[in-house]
């Protein structure tokens, strides 16, 4: 039933993409005042709509490989994205724009087209670089047809709703039995979560402090807790910690401060975080005095055999070709038809050096960094408008959060509903930068003029 119900989902949804984007215009309510209707483009309409359902996975599994049998559409899907996306630029009026973000992310790609040429495997070389393709062209995209503060908003208020949907959907059995895979896996939405998350407090701090806003930003933080998923803690507190920053500036520390302290809370005083996080020692029980005093060495943190398989991987795939790895792609085919071992990495920095070397690794912190500071930039210009400012929070805290997430996360793997959001939040800054002009200053005799 629940593969019926995707392939549906799958279909029509599909189809609207390709009739909106060919429209030449569509109704939709203003998210600043909901009794009005704005007159849109066609495009951006389409980009609403596929920016708001990341979170789809229409798979029997829920994304992933090797977790159940039967009906799955992931990479199809994923392909029809970015095929979509691609085709919006050429039918779209305004052209992209490129930032320094979006250069450092095709030096990274051409890196990984490069590492395909040596890789063990083309098939599974290619379907690796259409997951880091994904962020990339959704990024293109968002700076050539988001360029008002409409749009923006319509997509953040639209992604939070399906957010809901999602979240509602996973804590009612019933009904999630007629929607299984319909939805990504936990893991995948929680990392999604962190970015409504920080969407919610954007739109709290720059939209009239609505307490709707601050309840939601709240909501989206406990799943991650009660599913007790580290990764999703660390990615949450870490993308708050830079949201807080860009907002505050160096007051925030105070903040920041309060921020790593609940997160320090939770692991060491929540039960089930501190037996997922540490091995169980009945008589001597970790706690935060024991950070203070070094007490607390990496065996004591319980891995889940995630270090033996990095170790195993590390062996076959990187050392003795540190700079260049072993190819894009071969570390999953390795996995893939060797399943006894393990279906996914967990760690997506493992991978990056094993497939793409050093060279690869580093070429995709450059561009963690790079966008980061561009927003920094961009929240610290006076003359940017609020409602940029807000696009930029929000790109630089998801983002952050989700490279938390790859130190043992399978992030990339599920790039629709993770690292594709923080970056078209930063390629609509991009876009509705074009429309802002830097004031000129005039000199006269009396002083100084606009």
């Amino acid at each position: 039933m629940s593969g019926i119900i995707n392939l549906i989902i799958f279909l029509v949804l599909n189809g609207y993409f390709f009739i909106y984007m060919f429209r030449y215009s569509a109704r939709i309510k203003s998210p600043l005042n909901s009794t009005k209707y704005l007159l849109i483009e066609g495009t951006e309409m389409f980009f609403i709509l596929l920016f708001a359902t990341g979170t789809l996975a229409l798979s029997s599994s829920g994304g992933g490989h090797g977790a159940s049998g039967g009906f799955n559409l992931q990479a199809i899907r994923l392909l029809l994205l970015e095929v979509a996306l691609l085709m919006s630029l050429f039918v779209c009026t305004e052209k992209p724009k490129w930032g320094a973000g979006t250069i450092a992310y095709l030096i990274y790609i051409l890196w990984c087209v490069y590492t395909l040429t040596y890789a063990s495997s083309f098939e599974y070389g290619f379907r690796y670089i259409l997951k880091y393709l994904y962020p990339m062209i959704i990024m293109i995209a968002a700076s050539a047809i988001v360029r008002d503060e409409e749009i923006f908003l319509s997509c953040c208020v639209w992604a939070r709703r399906v957010a809901i949907v999602s979240a509602l959907i996973g804590y009612f059995p019933f009904i999630a039995q007629f929607f299984s895979g319909t939805f990504w896996y936990a893991t995948a939405l929680n990392l999604n979560y962190v970015t409504i998350s920080l969407t919610s407090f954007a739109l709290y701090y720059y939209y009239g402090k609505d307490k709707k806003d601050l309840i939601l930003a709240i909501l989206f933080v406990f799943p991650c807790i009660l599913m007790v998923h580290r990764s999703g803690l660390l990615a949450m507190f870490s993308g708050l910690a830079v949201f807080m920053f860009l907002k505050h500036k160096w007051v925030s520390l105070p903040y920041i401060v309060g921020v790593l302290a609940i997160g320090l809370a939770i692991v060491f005083y929540v039960p089930a975080f501190h037996d997922k996080m540490f091995w169980k020692d009945t008589d001597n029980e970790l706690t935060v005095k024991d950070i203070r005093e070094g007490n607390i060495t990496q065996d004591d943190i319980r891995n889940n055999g995630r270090e033996g398989l990095w170790n195993m991987l590390e062996t076959n795939f990187y050392k003795g070709r540190e700079m260049k790895g072993s190819g894009i792609g071969s570390c999953q085919k390795f996995l893939y038809e060797n399943p006894l071992v393990a279906n996914q990495i967990h760690g997506d920095y493992v991978q990056m050096r094993c497939d793409t070397g050093l060279i690869g690794f580093w070429l995709y912190i450059l561009i963690g960094v790079t966008v980061v500071l561009h927003c920094f930039i961009v929240c610290a210009t006076p003359y940017v408008p609020n409602y940029i400012k807000c696009c930029a929070m929000i790109a630089a805290g998801s983002l952050a959060g989700c490279y938390a997430a790859m130190y043992s996360e399978n992030v990339v793997t599920y790039t629709m509903a993770s690292t594709g959001y923080p970056f078209a939040f930063y390629g609509m800054m991009l876009g509705m930068l074009k429309k802002i002009q830097k004031p000129t200053y005039q000199y006269s005799e009396r002083g100084l003029n606009f």
